[in-house]
């Protein structure tokens, strides 16, 4: 509805007929139907699928700033100038870069680092190769998630427009279920049927389209989550409308079905994350229907129902125990001594940040810098790859915690922790209007973080984008709905 406010651009309900309204339905849109195609180009795990994660998001945020009122927004949006300081952090990793040269060492490849012009007082990073990575490639890298945030929080002033996002990629996340739980019982020998990954063992692709277990499991944690935000919104409305239709318990079983999925992964941390968020979104749902004091026969009757089929799946995954996740659990009792490797990476990653406080290696460096220190320990571990079975090279830290400050120092580290906090404490500041809804999707957030203790999956591009429109999405409709609520 038009409004004649002079703030009528912060509104909740342009008409779609109005510049901003097609301007909004444009973004929304192109940005949903990249994060449904993303994941399934082999994960987004290449360079071209980053480099396309950047063009979307420059060709919305183009499109949202035609405006003059879109512009006006972003420049009050504290991400905008945060992140755009950190992207110019990152450049000048790519333009002030070093060198290296490959060398062989008796157990695997490392890499000789050595200087070339550059300014050592200055933010600097490697000139590696961009298809494997470099500081260039990482710039690429971050400047997506970024561009795709401020089109969104620019163009975007209807509540709808983060309901619709929400509900394709979940709808997108229990499809990818499907897939890795029927590859389960019909394992193929190629990434869905038809691409070979080098070096891939045939028998642990039962994960769609990724090359990654864990990887997987942190995308489909993150949009199991986004079900639980799709369950709050719908559960809100029945009880608006006093009429439970029972699709909130139809968004619930489909949360069950992508929970069910993480029994085929092979990711322990993974498969403890999603637990934590699937029984924490079950939580936030029952609080929000008991505060409202709603005891209809359909809560109890669809709480028996679901509560059966969770205690089926688990009876299920108890009897066969033939899953990935059982096999990865097995295998590493089994053999004690790959239990450690994570621990091995904190601990060099600790010196690695130590050697580099404040500005770090830069952007991309992990896989230069770290054998290095790893053959000052002489560290080597289990890697078929090479021909003696035996590597010192690493591309993750297994903890994004320790990576991010690795490679971009304390400074661009503490840029990106502010863009964190600056958003979450936004949504708590306006947490009496999140609801179940937005309550579900920060908790899918904080899913995300708590993995990166463990694993990467802040390194994956598919990732990133989801779990920075979901963040930003829940921001901006707690804003709308408090405008909203201020007018009526």
């Amino acid at each position: 509805m038009p409004m004649s406010s002079p703030h009528s651009h912060l509104t909740t309900g342009d008409s779609s007929k109005t510049s901003s309204g097609r301007t909004e339905r444009f973004v929304v849109r192109l940005i949903c139907a990249w994060l449904i195609i993303q994941p399934w180009l082999i994960g987004g795990v290449y360079w071209w699928s980053e480099a396309l994660n950047a063009t979307v998001g420059l060709v919305c945020l183009v499109a949202a700033l035609r405006l003059k009122e879109n512009r006006r927004t972003l420049w009050r949006f504290p991400v905008f100038w945060l992140g755009l300081l950190f992207c110019g952090y990152v450049l000048c990793q790519a333009v002030n870069a070093w060198g290296y040269a490959v060398q062989r060492v008796p157990t695997a490849l490392t890499y000789d680092l050595y200087k070339k012009d550059y300014i050592s007082w200055l933010p600097s990073g490697v000139g590696g190769n961009y298809q494997q990575t470099s500081s260039w490639r990482t710039f690429v890298y971050w400047l997506a998630p970024w561009l795709l945030v401020c089109a969104w929080w620019a163009a975007v002033r209807r509540r709808r427009s983060g309901r619709i996002f929400s509900l394709v990629v979940f709808l997108n996340g229990i499809v990818m279920a499907a897939v890795v739980i029927y590859e389960r019982f019909h394992p193929p020998t190629k990434i869905l049927w038809f691409y070979s990954f080098p070096d891939l063992d045939p028998h642990s692709t039962q994960f769609a389209s990724f090359v990654d277990h864990n990887k997987a499991a942190a995308l489909l944690s993150l949009l199991m989550g986004t079900g639980f935000v799709v369950a709050g919104r719908l559960q809100a409305r029945a009880q608006a409308q006093a009429r439970d239709t029972g699709l909130t318990w139809v968004a619930l079983f489909g949360c069950l079905i992508i929970f069910a999925s993480f029994f085929s992964l092979g990711s322990r941390a993974g498969l403890a994350v999603a637990c934590g968020v699937f029984v924490g979104g079950l939580v936030i749902l029952i609080l929000a229907r008991l505060l409202a004091k709603d005891y209809s026969p359909g809560l109890w009757l669809g709480s028996l129902m679901l509560f059966a089929a969770v205690a089926g799946v688990g009876v299920f995954e108890f009897i066969h125990r033939d899953s990935g996740t059982w096999g990865r659990v097995v295998y590493l009792h089994e053999h004690p001594e790959e239990v450690d490797t994570r621990e091995i990476l904190r601990q060099e990653t600790i010196h690695m940040i130590k050697a580099r406080f404040w500005l770090g290696w830069g952007g991309g460096s992990y896989r230069y810098v770290s054998p290095n220190f790893f053959m000052e320990e002489v560290y080597a571990w289990h890697d078929t790859r090479f021909p003696d079975g035996l590597s010192v090279q690493s591309d993750w830290a297994h903890s994004d915690w320790l990576q991010l400050p690795m490679e971009f120092g304390m400074i661009g580290a503490g840029l990106l922790l502010a863009i964190l906090f600056s958003l979450y404490g936004r949504a708590l500041w306006l947490s009496r209007r999140l609801g179940a809804a937005g309550f579900a999707a920060l908790l899918a957030c904080a899913g995300t973080m708590a993995h990166a203790v463990v694993d990467f999956p802040m390194y994956n591009a598919s990732i990133l984008a989801v779990f920075s429109i979901l963040l930003v999405s829940t921001v901006k409709n707690a804003e709308l709905e408090s405008r909203h609520e201020s007018k009526s």
